[in-house]
């Protein structure tokens, strides 16, 4: 009379292993569900890199240089990761991210996004949570960048309404929302206008709003970013013009010969 009790003991015990099994594999031990939400890193002695996806599949990536060579160098990117095959995919026109398991953290591969993400190299072992970041002391003390905001700076998918671009530079500078217009805001460091740093930017109210940039090159290196920026995919309307070439006013400090990017929608 004891053998059945003793089988189902067993049963109950192997149940009851498998579900604790179950219970310890890592969030994206499953591919129908998405990546365990957090942050991720990927840094090394060239670039900052951070991942982070939340609980719904939205994520964010930023790119940032930190050498002598490299530290006018960033891109970024967002959108809504989906399951498929042995991993999680991010496609949007020929930009496209693949997002495989690995130990610790997640394989990543972007191919075609160089145009709306910044040509910076994104490939990598991202790893879960702050570990790779944690010999970089200093890295903590970066503010952080704000991806639409520097799609702005990119002059892509350009918002002029009180929901977006004013509300992103008033975040970015701490002020209230009717004291960035017309003012000239300092652009906290890493923003950059197709690579190059941008220094500081006005927000102007007229029948055709726009930014304006200052941006830290010559003007070969303007020149050929403004080139560049008009090849892109939601590109907005990007000229370089001089400081003092319209009747509004300029960049304090600056003479009428110097240059500025201005960018609009189309």
């Amino acid at each position: 009379m004891q053998t059945p009790h003793k089988h189902h003991n067993l049963r109950q015990l192997s149940l009851t292993l498998f579900a604790s099994l179950a219970l310890s594999l890592p969030a994206w031990g499953n591919n129908q569900s998405l990546p365990k939400a957090g942050q991720y890193n990927a840094n090394n002695k060239l670039f900052e890199r951070t991942l982070v996806i939340t609980e719904s599949g939205q994520f964010s990536l930023e790119v940032s240089g930190k050498s002598a060579g490299t530290s006018s160098r960033s891109g970024s990117g967002e959108g809504k990761l989906k399951a498929v095959g042995e991993g999680w995919l991010f496609n949007e026109g020929n930009c496209q991210m693949h997002l495989t398991p690995a130990k610790d953290g997640l394989l990543m591969q972007v191919d075609g996004c160089a145009g709306n993400w910044g040509d910076v190299m994104f490939n990598g072992l991202y790893q879960y949570g702050g570990a790779s970041a944690a010999s970089k002391p200093a890295a903590s003390n970066k503010p952080a960048l704000n991806p639409k905001l520097a799609k702005t700076f990119n002059c892509q998918n350009l918002e002029f309404n009180n929901a977006g671009i004013p509300v992103w530079l008033a975040q970015m500078a701490n002020l209230q929302l009717n004291q960035v217009f017309g003012t000239e805001l300092k652009v906290t460091p890493g923003y950059t206008f197709q690579g190059l740093p941008v220094q500081s930017a006005i927000l102007f109210e007229s029948e055709i709003p726009f930014l304006a940039m200052l941006v830290d090159a010559d003007k070969t290196a303007l020149t050929a970013a403004v080139k560049k920026a008009k090849q892109q995919k939601n590109a907005g309307v990007a000229r370089l013009r001089k400081n003092g070439e319209l009747s509004t006013e300029g960049f304090a400090g600056k003479g009428p010969e110097a240059l500025y990017i201005s960018c609009a929608e189309r």
